[in-house]
This record gives C-alpha cells, structure tokens and sequence, in this order.
C-alpha cells in the first residue's frame, strides 16, 4: 500500500487524492530506529491552509469549517471547527500545499522512525501543564496544543511536561 514511505511523492502532498479521504493507517515505530516503540496512526486527508501561515510540519490540524467534510484540515484557528468543540484534530508530518492530499499523524506514538523530525516540541499554548490537552488558537495565527478547561473542551491527547514558555 504505502511502497514508497508514509511521505512517498506517489500519495502525500498531492494535488489528487490517491486514497479516500479519511483512510487510516497504522504502523509499527521501533526505538531501536528512533522515539518509543508502539503503533503509530496516520490519516488521510485534504490540507487547506490559512492564508497568512503556510503548514509546516508539526502543526495542528482541524477540520475546516467550510469543508465538505471531516477529513479536509486546516492550521486557520479562524476557520476550522475547534470553536464549535470539536474534539478530532492531527498533526501534520511534513510541509504541504494548500488544496493538496496526504497523510497525517492522528495517534499513538510519535512516529520518528517514519518521519524524521517528528520527535521534540510542538506548540503550545501559555500555562499549557502536564496533562490533558486539546486544541488552541495561538497568538501567530496557528493552532498549537493547550490546556482543556473541562467543561468544553474535549481531549485530543496527553502533555508529558508542561509549555516551555
């Protein structure tokens, strides 16, 4: 399925969609090649991105607001669907085009031995502690990872350490 890597030309960052939006995939990672051993999860999906701030790698991506569905993805804090409290968000594994295809880390460990660079820091927002964490609107116009308030915010995943700054 996947012959050329995760990130391979034939599939990932393209302008046609060579799977189903919404195709999951799960792999291996081998600490022994780098991060944590434990599957790893990548989904399938559309990129839009926000006008100002191209994606880049280790983004945070939500549903776009305006999209005909749940597997087109934006880094636009102004018009994705996390202010409706929208739990679902993924990260994306490597820069991309805007209105292209491809795959995006969705869950389990982080998947180094498959996209270099993926280990380390992601943004966060300030006062974000260790402990649940959903997605936030953050000063440059992205969206990074923060604290949940417990009332409406749903978490989407697990902070080891508490926001560097």
């Amino acid at each position: 399925m996947l012959q050329d890597g995760i990130t391979g030309a034939s599939h990932h960052n393209v302008a046609t969609a060579a799977f189903p939006l919404g195709t999951v995939v799960r792999l291996y990672n081998h600490s022994a090649k780098a991060g944590l051993n434990g599957w790893s999860e990548f989904v399938y999906v559309g990129f839009v991105a926000n006008a100002g701030v191209a994606i880049a790698a280790k983004q945070v991506l939500v549903a776009d607001a305006v999209a005909t569905g749940p597997y087109v993805v934006t880094n636009d804090p102004d018009s994705c669907v996390f202010a409706t409290g929208a739990p679902q968000a993924c990260i994306a594994i490597s820069s991309v085009t805007t209105l292209y295809y491809g795959w995006a880390y969705c869950g389990g460990v982080v998947p180094e031995e498959y996209v270099s660079g993926m280990g380390g820091n992601y943004a966060t927002a300030d006062g974000t502690i260790a402990g649940p964490i959903c997605a936030h609107d953050l000063a440059a116009d992205a969206i990074g990872l923060g604290p949940t308030d417990g009332v409406l915010d749903e978490a989407i995943g697990f902070a080891l350490d508490a926001d560097a700054g």
